[in-house]
């Protein structure tokens, strides 16, 4: 097996460098062999992928629609995606300039970080989050900030939040708001959300909306800050927990057109 040679030792993305391997995965990886375990680590629903949906896939094999599509998904699913965004939370996206399609939410949130970000700018992330967060600031060369919500029953607070944004100033250029969050399953009221919208709106700045979780929400409606908030808001989601379909990668953007025509330049990269 080759060895990589002595003097490319060390000769990576120096941002790379600083990210270590993935904790989740490695833990899961670690107890997965262990008999009738039930595992609460990766973000896996406990069903299968609904039979009409496989059907459709094969029928599309078979019918060999197997080539490049369009750079941001094909229309057929961008319009689909409008629809869907149209009918469970009245939201307003032209298929054609508003939406990709990415490989999953992950992707998405990549995208979004690297085409939004710049060296020095900060973003806002309240804790306990998703890990992938944090790595991905990095990788951008963008400044984390975390806000511990533990005491306000996991939810940031527009309080909290006018906080923040008071001491670090004007650079920061996002907040990133996950609900229902992972790992804590809380969901964010609407009155909540309409306050944080307020605070956001005065201080010039972009909302990254992880809405992944959208769907599995018990006894509540879900509202999207993107109801409120259309022009500032990166809206990200996909089919992995809605439709148990963790492995088909199937997750989209949603944003103004301007700046999902950046997006599309990082998205071509995947």
């Amino acid at each position: 097996m080759p060895k990589l040679a002595s003097e490319l030792s060390g000769q990576v993305n120096e941002r790379l460098n600083q990210v270590g391997p993935s904790g989740i995965r490695e833990f899961d990886l670690r107890i997965s062999s262990v008999p009738d375990i039930i595992k609460l680590t990766l973000g896996e629903p406990d069903m299968n992928t609904p039979e009409h949906v496989k059907e459709a896939a094969i029928k599309s094999i078979q019918a060999n629609d197997s080539h490049y599509s369009a750079q941001k998904g094909t229309i057929e699913l961008r319009r689909a995606i409008s629809g869907y965004l149209k009918k469970s939370q009245n939201l307003d996206y032209d298929p054609e300039t508003e939406i990709i399609a990415t490989v999953g939410a992950t992707e998405a949130v990549t995208a979004t970080f690297l085409s939004m970000l710049n060296p020095g700018d900060k973003v806002i992330i309240p804790t306990p989050a998703f890990a992938l967060y944090f790595p991905l600031v990095t990788i951008a060369g963008a400044e984390l900030i975390m806000v511990d919500t533990s005491k306000d029953g996991f939810i940031l607070t527009p309080e909290s939040l006018e906080a923040v944004l008071k001491k670090e100033g004007p650079a920061v250029k996002a907040v990133l708001l996950n609900y229902p969050g992972n790992p804590t399953g809380v969901e964010y009221p609407e009155e909540t959300i309409e306050a944080l919208a307020d605070v956001i709106r005065e201080h010039h700045m972009y909302v990254i909306a992880d809405e992944i979780y959208c769907e599995l929400t018990y006894g509540v409606d879900h509202f999207s800050i993107a109801k409120i908030l259309p022009e500032r808001t990166v809206l990200i989601n996909g089919l992995s927990k809605s439709h148990a379909m963790t492995g088909w990668r199937m997750g989209y953007i949603a944003a103004p057109a301007e700046f999902t025509a950046n997006a599309t330049k990082m998205h071509a990269s995947w």
